[in-house]
C-alpha cells in the first residue's frame, strides 16, 4: 500500500472507494496506522498532471 493507491471495498453492502493519504505510528503502541479518505465516485475529477500547476500554484501547497 502506497500514498495516494485507490482501491475498492464493499462497507455495510456499498461498494466504497478508499484512497490512501498517508501512514503513521500510533504512539502508545507503536502499530502502524494508515490514513483514508473515502472518496464518492461521481466526485472523483481526472485532471493531466501538468494542468494541476494552473490549479495549485507550487508556493501555496505542501505534500
Amino acid at each position: 500500500m502506497n500514498k495516494g493507491d485507490l482501491f475498492t471495498v464493499y462497507m455495510d453492502g456499498f461498494m466504497t472507494t478508499l484512497c490512501v493519504l498517508g501512514f503513521y505510528s500510533e504512539e502508545y503502541s507503536g502499530e502502524e496506522m494508515v490514513i483514508l479518505a473515502v472518496v464518492k465516485q461521481e466526485n472523483m475529477v481526472h485532471i493531466p498532471l501538468d494542468d494541476l500547476q494552473a490549479l495549485f500554484p507550487r508556493r501555496k501547497y505542501v505534500n
